[in-house]
């Protein structure tokens, strides 16, 4: 008797869902290791403010020149080494798509430009927001998280349904997992950021929040831009005929992994807003 181990046969497809189901569950479960570790040499991002006015570098002229190449490695460090971050979601979109290179930067580019304008319009004291409590600011943040949380869900089920649709009839074409992705990268916004202009709205301190935020910003763009280069590599070492050949057990894979991720975060999320 031969074992059947075509691109559709059942034993390399149960294969990709548990080694999928197995690294989403090994970062779940190393999660708070993962996300507390941090270089020890490096400030961390919300941290900058507070060694500035410790020095009384508090002017734009006497901030050093290091303190921004310091942030620039903290934002790629935090998006790239951090769990989080939507790196699968963005290496399953260039797998299971394979959007073109320009594409992919143009998409990630606008996802990232979303992302900072979400986080201008929360902590610039123009208008309404002026008149917010910090408290009321941190719950839009948490809405605006939730909204990145349902996206990502939404995008490993989609890779999930896509595989079957893929295993019955794999010629058909797949979903563009475009939208959710933009809405997963765009919606985040991240702690480290969220704390650090807090912190100059707090110790009004605007105008060197923004001089400290942007350097943090373009680390977490770069992140993201080696995260899909990291994808195309991939690709190219599996090639595209194999690409297309296992796409279903690709999206098994990383729709398992994801989904892992996404439940874990959404019953966590439910448990505490009942509470």
């Amino acid at each position: 008797m031969t074992v059947n181990q075509s691109p559709t046969s059942g034993y390399t497809l149960v294969l990709s869902v548990a080694a999928g189901l197995l690294v989403g569950l090994s970062i779940i479960y190393f999660w708070p290791e993962l996300a507390s570790w941090w270089p020890a040499e490096l400030p961390r991002i919300y941290t900058a403010l507070y060694n500035l006015i410790g020095l009384g570098q508090t002017s734009i002229e006497s901030v050093p020149v290091a303190v921004y190449g310091q942030l620039l490695i903290a934002g790629f460090v935090l998006a790239f080494l951090h769990p989080g971050y939507s790196k699968m979601p963005i290496v399953a979109w260039m797998l299971h798509n394979q959007p073109s290179r320009r594409d992919f930067f143009s998409w990630i580019v606008r996802s990232w430009i979303l992302q900072c304008g979400f986080l201008i319009t929360l902590f610039w004291q123009v208008g309404l927001m002026r008149y917010l409590q910090g408290d009321t600011l941190l719950r839009f943040v948490s809405v605006f998280n939730y909204i990145c949380y349902f996206a990502t869900l939404v995008l490993g089920l989609t890779l999930v349904r896509d595989a079957w649709r893929l295993v019955k009839t794999p010629e058909i074409p797949v979903s563009n997992l475009r939208l959710p992705l933009i809405f997963a990268l765009g919606f985040y916004l991240p702690f480290q950021i969220v704390l650090l202009l807090h912190g100059t709205r707090e110790n009004d301190f605007v105008q060197l929040g923004w001089l400290l935020f942007a350097p943090a910003m373009l680390g977490i763009l770069l992140s993201r831009l080696v995260t899909g280069g990291i994808a195309c590599f991939i690709h190219h070492l599996i090639g595209d005929a194999d690409c297309q050949k296992w796409r279903a057990h690709f999206a098994l894979f990383n729709g398992a992994a994801i989904l892992c991720m996404a439940i874990n975060t959404t019953v966590r999320i439910v448990v505490n807003l009942m509470k």
